[in-house]
């Protein structure tokens, strides 16, 4: 996986990034004044934000928590080598082979920022949902189906970071 994947995973990136916001600025105009965004034990809300303050946290939140955690696994280990910590990392961060490894990093990171990305996408359409009903009320099936759906996508990104960087056959 060379500079092609990377780049390949910064378009993907930046196109989620692009839906995400337009996703989220567009559906929430059907939201209520007042939004139930945090619920309960029993699935009813029990906090509450304005629209335009849930907006701009879910937005400001979505966009730097996926941003954020995409940069740090794939430039950190570009400035700061000694800190990169993947398996057999002697083996992977040799000279001949530290920039195939910190390219597949670069875009492992991108691709973590999508899952992240989609994970969130998906708890403000739970939230979306949830303000639909009366009293708001967490539609609890789908909320676990994300979770469930992010928890696996990120097992398989961890299995893909281990299968990366497994030990050579001799």
């Amino acid at each position: 996986m060379g500079k092609g994947s990377d780049a390949a995973a910064w378009v993907s990136f930046i196109c989620l990034a692009a839906f995400a916001i337009v996703f989220v600025a567009y559906t929430g105009s059907h939201l209520p004044d007042i939004v139930g965004t945090h619920f309960g034990v029993d699935g009813e809300a029990n906090g509450w934000m304005t629209r335009g303050g849930y907006l701009l946290f879910m937005l400001s939140f979505m966009l730097g928590v996926s941003s954020f955690v995409s940069l740090v696994v794939g430039m950190l280990p570009r400035k700061f080598p000694h800190w990169t910590n993947v398996p057999n990392r002697q083996y992977w961060l040799a000279a001949e082979r530290r920039d195939e490894s910190l390219n597949f990093l670069s875009a492992h990171g991108k691709r973590l920022g999508c899952l992240i990305l989609m994970m969130m996408l998906g708890m403000h359409y739970t939230v979306l949902i949830a303000n639909h009903l009366r009293p708001p009320t967490l539609p609890a099936a789908t909320f676990s189906s994300i979770l469930i759906g992010f928890a696996l996508a990120l097992v398989w990104w961890i299995v893909r970071l281990y299968r990366r960087f497994a030990k050579p056959k001799d």
